[in-house]
């Protein structure tokens, strides 16, 4: 069994919150690790994907909650509704103890309104994605903290042969579970992403979220999303390739970042205000997900290791391996992207909350790492000063190579290996 890196960080929110929230897309794995990785406890465990549950959940949820023996773990909760938050809510303030509740479901219903403010103070978080390449090969990641670590620096060059095709067998693979364990040939693969994202869409969104959204457009809608994973996002021009309004555009895509299959990459500026202004990249959490949307397998990835197209998937790969490692690190660190309004652009800035060090990587679909492509990590260092501890430009080669003053030219493994 595949273990969790999550794992340590959901036992330590039951031992401090009365409710615990796991978010995370279908099939990345919540019930196993509940399920396996998790000590007993006793309680109960309930699934609403159960019709006959759910309807006694919508029904009577104070009564639901009150025939449930403590600890109480409810899959899929969001399917009941505000209801049972409320209920939750009620639950939790009469009984004070910790770790009373683990609600685990893959539509975000904690992430925004009324249910934010119903669990204020008693409801901690975490998101489950998909496998990281370290929890797929059994160890963990410490990518993120080197960033951070000016110590840490030169790394070892520890990469003998090229790495490209074990990059892009690991783009197209993706995480989810299901697909990393069983060894899946590429039509099979193909047609376990297709059938994902019909049966999510179908299933929660149009089913369990908003009752209105025609299926087709919204799968045209991802697929979309899909094309232009890793790019800035420019709604405009995503509205008009699916041939649907602005406003429902927004709609389709908060939906999407709901159900934990797309992530928006922030920008990094110096202040709050100014970074709220600025375009968002976009990127779907998976990138077998989005290489099967769009039509590209290894054989295809391989023929376009040149291509923007397959850098910005890359890109995308990379932003979701930092993305993972983040939710369970220690530390909280931040992963946005950098654009100058004179044109220079970072792919990744990476920014540790509490010290404000600030590292930053550019992804590169080349085997040949030079000078010009840490320039604007060099712009960048020079702007940030002492704040600045290291840039990084990830490749397709086998060779580590400075680059200048805290910069460095790294093979992409470098995300997952031991240094």
């Amino acid at each position: 069994m595949l273990q969790r890196h999550l794992r340590s960080v959901v036992l330590e929110l039951l031992e401090t919150f009365r409710v615990v929230h796991l978010g995370g897309a279908r099939q990345s794995g919540k019930t196993t690790l509940i399920r396996d990785q998790l000590p007993a406890a006793g309680g109960s465990s309930v699934t609403l994907d159960d019709e006959g549950l759910l309807l006694r959940a919508r029904d009577d949820a104070a009564g639901f909650i009150a025939s449930l023996d403590r600890p109480a773990r409810i899959d899929e909760f969001q399917r009941a509704g505000e209801g049972l938050v409320l209920a939750v809510k009620a639950a939790a303030d009469v009984d004070r103890r910790r770790g009373q509740f683990l609600l685990t479901g893959s539509a975000g219903s904690l992430s925004a309104g009324r249910s934010v403010e119903t669990l204020a103070g008693r409801v901690g978080r975490a998101v489950l994605w998909p496998l990281s390449q370290g929890e797929q090969r059994g160890d963990v990641e410490s990518f993120l903290d080197r960033l951070t670590e000016p110590g840490a620096w030169p790394p070892p060059g520890i990469w003998k042969q090229p790495v490209r095709d074990e990059v892009i067998a690991a783009i197209v693979r993706g995480g989810y579970p299901e697909i990393v364990t069983e060894n899946m040939t590429q039509r099979a693969r193909s047609r376990w992403f297709e059938a994902y994202a019909e049966e999510t869409i179908d299933r929660e969104a149009v089913r369990s979220l908003v009752e209105r959204t025609p299926g087709p457009e919204l799968r045209r809608f991802l697929r979309v999303l899909a094309a232009r994973s890793g790019r800035e996002l420019v709604m405009t021009e995503v509205a008009r390739d699916v041939g649907i309004s602005r406003i429902t555009a927004a709609r389709y895509l908060a939906l999407l970042e709901a159900l934990y299959i797309v992530h928006l990459q922030p920008a990094w500026a110096t202040n709050a205000t100014t970074r709220s202004k600025r375009a968002p990249k976009v990127h779907l959490v998976d990138s077998g997900l989005a290489a099967s949307l769009v039509g590209l397998g290894e054989r295809d990835l391989g023929a376009l290791d040149r291509d923007r197209e397959f850098g910005f998937l890359l890109e995308s790969f990379v932003v979701s391996e930092l993305c993972k490692q983040a939710t369970w690190n220690e530390r909280s660190f931040d992963v946005l992207h950098f654009r100058d309004r004179n044109g220079p652009e970072v792919d990744i800035v990476v920014e540790q909350r509490l010290t404000g060090a600030i590292a930053g990587v550019e992804v590169k679909a080349s085997m040949t790492p030079r000078a010009e492509h840490a320039r604007h990590l060099a712009l960048l260092r020079d702007r940030l000063g002492d704040a600045f501890t290291v840039g990084v430009v990830l490749h397709l080669g086998s060779t580590v190579v400075p680059l200048g003053d805290r910069l460095w030219a790294l093979p992409v493994p470098a995300l997952w290996a031991r240094w």
